[in-house]
């Protein structure tokens, strides 16, 4: 193997690719990177197993071949190099970096071993928008459950039929869910598509789209789900099992609701949650007309207490929640105002803003 590639195109592909070699693995094999160079230019790949990303460069190849390099190690070198022209070539079994005056050989590993990863035929793919997808799991991944919850709630339900997609994650004491239209010259989905991706894919899905402008494909074949980049397609083993009947929890709208500026409703309560302890996380919200008071009271470590004007005509109400749980919707949405519902002290509330509706539980302290 021997090619010649600009150092910030070879640093962008393997930073595309790093996700999966970062988990901590028993298989050096894993934490490596395997790199062909073809007649039709090079692909990076890597792979955890669960999780695999292909990248694939254009160039020319003055040598074809197969190498499996530490991807730590070999990452490490490439970002210290100046901004020039690399050479990688394969000299008895060690790759040989040269870069102008630079030269590296590092030693490599047996590409037989590396897991067989291939690029998959799509036979069916459905167009997504990266903006409304990152959206989406923005807005869904911090309910995604943990450990300590059912496994199926490990990951983000998405769902797609028509002209819709949907995606639902909850750890059992809050709820988001957010829908979008596929783009309009996306033909209408004729038989439901579902699946479960983890929270570890998400987050490296994530990575990858994020400030993308082209449409993505999804495609779904037997027990993977993968989306198609231009240049890279990454592909995830989805969660077995039957996600949760989220609807069946969701409240009509209530017409009594609060309206209140979104970061003066944050900021308050990120200094009430200054107090919190693992024994004393809960915040009290005191509702009264057009106002609510924010407090905190900690046993050993004090209290505290701040009101905000709002817009609320519903009854007096008390109700207490994790703040945590609040914060982590309010600095995920953009909107100046945010409308919450309430349905009494031991009821969930509610944010909705057009396709989009959060549900939490109030805390019994």
């Amino acid at each position: 193997m021997y090619f010649i590639l600009n150092r910030e195109v070879l640093l962008e592909n393997l930073q595309k690719v790093l996700g999966p070699t970062t988990t901590k693995q028993n298989f050096p094999i894993l934490s490596a990177v395997l790199i062909a160079a073809t007649n039709s230019g090079l692909n990076f790949t890597t792979t955890d197993l669960d999780i695999s990303i292909i990248a694939s460069q254009k160039t020319d190849v003055i040598e074809q071949g197969r190498i499996v390099i530490p991807m730590k190690r070999f990452l490490s070198i490439v970002r210290e190099l100046p901004p020039s022209e690399v050479s990688l070539k394969i000299v008895k079994n060690n790759l040989l970096i040269s870069c102008e005056q630079i030269e590296f050989k590092i030693n490599t590993l047996n590409p037989e071993e590396f897991p067989k990863i291939e690029e998959e035929k799509k036979t069916m793919l459905i167009k997504i928008n990266p903006k409304n997808l990152e959206e989406m799991l923005r807005l869904t991944s911090f309910c995604v459950g943990h450990e300590d919850t059912n496994y199926v709630l490990g990951g983000i339900f998405f769902e797609i039929f028509e002209d819709k997609i949907s995606l639902v994650a909850t750890d059992g004491k809050r709820l988001s869910f957010i829908k979008k239209k596929l783009p309009l010259n996306q033909a209408e989905i004729k038989t439901k598509a579902s699946f479960i991706l983890p929270i570890k894919a998400i987050n490296e899905l994530y990575k990858l789209i994020k400030d993308r402008e082209e449409d993505i494909f999804l495609f779904i074949k037997e027990n993977k789900v993968g989306f198609d980049f231009k240049d890279t397609q990454f592909i995830a083993r989805p969660i077995e099992g039957d996600f949760p009947n989220y609807s069946q929890y969701i409240p009509n709208i209530n017409k009594d609701k609060l309206v209140i500026n979104r970061k003066k409703f944050l900021f308050a309560l990120k200094r009430a949650d200054l107090l919190s302890t693992i024994d004393y996380q809960g915040v009290k919200l005191e509702l009264k007309k057009n106002q609510m008071e924010v407090s905190k009271n900690t046993p050993q470590l004090g209290e505290t207490k701040e009101t905000i004007n709002t817009q609320y005509s519903g009854p007096p109400l008390e109700i207490d929640f994790n703040p945590q749980y609040l914060i982590d919707v309010l600095k995920n949405l953009e909107e100046e105002e945010v409308g919450i519902e309430f349905f009494g002290a031991d009821k969930p509330a509610i944010i909705r803003k057009n396709d989009y509706i959060y549900l939490v539980l109030p805390m019994k302290i």
